[in-house]
């Protein structure tokens, strides 16, 4: 396979990966986030722990595999024109691994909150929410503006 073919391959899986990860966000952001503040706290706890176990280990799979193709996007790249031709590729992979810290440092910990049978408060239920809510929104900016950043890159891609 020509080296031409492989970048291919690996822009067309990488937009595929992050375009996944980016929808997540937005189905949050424009709608989902609102909603989820409008049933009670209880129910959203309860809503979690079902939700959890199901979407866990695919969005793993999802994360690791979009990192490691981003990752080989950038090495790929032709760079010989300077920043530009790459730049918003390596932004768009910082942003993917910003998600992925505050996945780690911000939202496990949370996840394992709500998964433990240590909320037993509406109180607790409620801030368990806020704080799931905050970062599940924060990582969707972060992953909207990594996305958005390769829509860019692959309109005005030189060649």
């Amino acid at each position: 396979m020509k080296s031409i073919e492989v970048i291919s391959i690996v822009r067309l899986a990488g937009f595929a990966l992050y375009f996944f990860i980016a929808a997540q966000g937005a189905f949050y952001h424009f709608g989902f986030g609102k909603a989820l503040y409008q049933i009670p706290a209880e129910h959203f706890i309860e809503l979690r722990k079902v939700v959890d176990p199901v979407v866990r280990s695919k969005f793993k799979v999802l994360y690791l595999s979009a990192l490691a193709v981003m990752l080989l996007w950038v090495v790929l790249t032709d760079k010989s024109a300077g920043f530009w031709s790459y730049g918003l590729i390596l932004l768009a992979f910082l942003l993917l691994v910003a998600d992925m810290v505050f996945i780690l440092r911000f939202s496990e910990p949370v996840n394992d909150l709500i998964n433990s049978n240590l909320l037993n408060t509406e109180r607790g239920y409620s801030n368990a929410r806020s704080e799931w809510l905050k970062f599940i929104l924060i990582r969707g900016y972060l992953s909207l503006t990594g996305f958005a950043l390769l829509v860019i890159q692959l309109a005005f891609k030189s060649n």
